[in-house]
C-alpha cells in the first residue's frame, strides 16, 4: 500500500486513461491503494486542453468507479486563457504550466462550454467523498461554472478544505451558511475585501460556523486606508469558543486584537502578513496589535512571512520568486520605518529559537532590506531552513556627459555610471552569505533584488542616455553569490542536473531578479523535466 504522504506525488496528473483503466488497477491492489493512488484528480484546460478535460467530465459524470475514491479536486482553469494563469499563478508541482498543445477550434470550445453546463453538475455530485477543492480562475472563466463547483461542494459533508484563488468576480459563499457547512478546517480566499464589502456579514458567519478552523487565509486587496478590522471577521464567535488557528495569512487587514479574541492565537506557528497589513491603533490604544498579543500569550512561531505585491502569489506553494510585475517607486511611512525596525530589534529575536521559516519582501525602496547590522539578528535563528530577505539596489550616476551628432544637431546625452553604493551592496550580500553558511539547518536562501531599468530611471526613450551593462545586479555582489552557489531563476530556466541545480545561460534580468542559495542534495527546482 503506498503511504499517504506519496497520494498527490504520484496521482497529481491524473488522466483519462487512468479513469478507464481504474477497475483494472483495483483488481491488481485493495481498495484501500486503490483509494491513494487515485486520491487527487485535476482539472487544468491550460495543459490538456479543451477536449481532453471534456472527456474526463464525461467519464465521471458517467458514474465512473473512480469518482467515489477522489478525494481532492484542484480546478487549475476552466478556459484556455494561458497567458494569464502562467504570470498569476504557480503550479503546485513546481514545474511551468504548458499552453494548449494546438489551436481550439470554435467546435470545441462549443463542446466544453455545453459541457460545463451538463456534465460538470453531474462530475461533481459523484465526488462524493471530496475533502479538499481548491479552484484558480480569472476573467475569462465562466462565473457560472464557478457557483456550480461551489454550489456542489456544500453539499459534501467530507469537505474540509475549501480554497478559491480569482483575479475576477468572486463567488457567492452565501451557500457556505445555507447549507450550514460546519466541517471546515481550512479556508482560502483571495478576494477583494475591505469595509464596505458585501462579503464580510457571509465570512463572519462562515468563520464562526467552522469552530474547528485552524488555517484561514484571506489574501485580499482592499481600497488605501479602508482595512477591514480583523476582530470583525471573528465577531461572531461565541466567547466561551476558541478556534484552533495555525496558520494565519491576511492580506489588507486592520491586525488589532481585542482582549477577548487573544485566545484564538495560542495554537497559532504560522503567521503571513500583506504589505497592506495594518496595526492601527488611534482611539483604541488598549488593543494591542497582533505581536503584542502573541508576545503576551508566550507564543512563538515557527514562520513568518510578509511579502510585498510583487512576491505575494504563490509565495507558500513556491517560495521562490522571479518577478514580472511593475513595481512603482514608494516613500516609506514613519509607521513603516517604525515597524521594519520594530521587526528586526524585537519581534524576529523574540522568535528566533522558533523560527524555521523567515520570508520578508516588502518593496525595495521601503525600510525592509538586509544588512550587515541585521546580520546578527538573523543569525540567532538557529533552526531556520528558509530565509528570505530583499538587498538593496543601487542607484546608478550621471557623471558625464556626452555630445553625439542627432539628425544634423548636437545634443549632449548623460552617461550613467555604476552605482555609488555598489560597494556597500557587495558588503550586504557577503556578510548574508557567510552568515547564512553558518545556520546547521538552513536548506534556502531566497533573495529578491530589483533589476534597473530604463524605467525604474524615469527615462522613457532609451536613445536618451548612453550606458554599460554595469548595473548592480550585474556587478561584484551578483558574482559573489554565483560563486557561492547562489542560482540564477529567470525566465523558468531551472534545470536539475547530477550536481544539482544550474542556471540559465544568461545571467541577465529582465525586470527584476531573484538569487537562490542552497544545498545540491534534496533541493526543488523549477524547470520542464526531473
Amino acid at each position: 500500500m503506498l503511504p499517504p504522504g506519496l497520494s498527490e506525488a504520484v496521482s497529481k496528473y491524473l488522466c483519462v486513461d487512468d479513469l478507464k483503466n481504474f477497475r483494472a488497477c483495483c483488481r491488481r491492489m485493495n481498495d484501500a491503494s486503490a483509494a491513494v493512488f487515485f486520491s487527487c484528480l485535476v482539472v487544468d484546460v491550460v495543459c490538456r486542453g479543451y477536449r481532453t478535460t471534456v472527456e474526463m467530465l464525461q467519464a465521471l459524470a458517467n458514474a465512473h468507479p473512480a469518482a467515489t475514491h477522489v478525494r481532492h479536486l484542484k480546478i487549475l482553469s476552466l478556459s484556455d486563457q494561458c497567458i494569464a494563469y502562467a504570470r498569476d499563478y504557480t503550479d503546485f508541482d513546481l514545474k511551468p504550466r504548458q499552453e494548449c498543445p494546438t489551436r481550439i477550434s470554435p467546435s470545441e470550445t462549443t463542446m466544453f462550454k455545453r459541457a460545463l453546463q451538463t456534465a460538470l453538475p453531474i462530475a461533481m455530485a459523484a465526488l462524493s467523498g471530496l475533502n479538499s477543492l481548491i479552484i484558480y480562475t480569472c476573467g475569462q472563466d465562466p462565473q457560472g461554472a464557478v457557483n456550480v463547483l461551489v454550489n456542489s461542494a456544500v453539499t459534501y459533508r467530507s469537505l474540509e478544505k475549501f480554497s478559491h484563488l480569482t483575479s475576477a468576480e468572486q463567488a457567492n459563499l452565501r451557500p457556505f451558511i445555507t447549507q450550514n457547512v460546519t466541517n471546515l478546517r481550512k479556508l482560502s480566499l483571495s478576494y477583494w475585501i475591505d469595509r464596505r464589502s458585501p462579503l464580510v456579514p457571509i465570512l463572519v458567519q462562515i468563520i464562526s460556523r467552522n469552530l474547528a478552523l485552524s488555517c484561514l487565509e484571506l489574501d485580499n486587496g482592499a481600497n488605501d486606508k479602508s482595512n477591514e478590522s480583523f476582530n470583525a471577521l471573528l465577531s461572531g464567535i461565541p466567547d466561551d469558543v476558541s478556534l484552533p488557528l495555525s496558520r494565519l495569512v491576511l492580506g489588507s487587514f486592520d491586525v488589532t486584537i481585542d482582549d477577548r479574541l487573544m485566545e484564538h492565537f495560542r495554537s497559532l506557528t504560522e503567521l503571513r502578513l500583506g504589505e497592506a497589513t495594518s496595526f492601527v491603533v488611534n482611539d483604541r490604544k488598549h488593543i494591542p496589535d497582533i505581536w503584542t498579543t502573541l508576545q503576551a500569550k508566550s507564543i512563538c512561531l515557527k514562520s513568518i512571512s510578509i511579502p510585498s505585491s510583487h512576491v505575494s502569489f504563490s509565495l507558500d506553494g513556491l517560495e521562490l520568486q522571479h518577478f514580472e510585475r511593475p513595481i512603482q517607486n514608494h516613500t516609506a511611512s514613519q509607521y513603516e520605518i517604525a515597524l521594519a525596525e520594530e521587526l528586526f530589534s524585537s519581534i524576529i529575536p523574540k522568535h528566533a529559537a522558533s523560527l524555521n521559516t523567515l520570508m520578508i519582501f516588502s518593496h525595495l525602496e521601503r525600510p525592509w532590506q538586509f544588512s550587515v547590522a541585521r546580520s546578527a539578528v538573523l543569525a540567532q535563528c538557529r533552526s531556520l531552513i528558509r530565509l528570505g530577505v530583499g538587498m538593496e539596489r543601487g542607484v546608478l550616476q550621471q557623471r558625464n556627459r556626452r555630445v553625439r551628432s542627432f539628425f544634423g544637431a548636437e545634443i549632449s546625452v548623460p552617461i550613467l555610471e555604476p552605482a555609488a553604493n555598489t560597494h556597500n551592496i557587495v558588503r550586504d550580500m557577503e556578510s548574508l552569505v557567510r552568515m547564512a553558511e553558518t545556520l546547521p539547518s538552513l536548506e534556502g536562501l531566497w533573495i529578491s533584488m530589483e533589476s534597473i531599468t530604463l524605467e525604474s530611471m524615469g527615462v522613457d526613450d532609451e536613445d536618451e542616455i548612453e550606458y554599460n551593462d554595469d548595473f548592480p545586479d550585474h556587478y561584484a555582489a551578483l558574482h559573489y553569490g554565483l560563486d557561492r552557489h547562489v542560482f540564477v531563476a529567470q525566465d523558468g530556466a531551472w534545470t536539475r542536473k547530477a550536481n544539482g541545480p544550474s542556471r540559465g545561460n544568461d545571467t541577465k534580468y529582465s525586470d527584476s531578479a531573484a538569487l537562490y542559495w542552497g544545498s545540491t542534495e534534496g533541493m526543488l527546482s523549477r524547470g520542464h523535466s526531473w
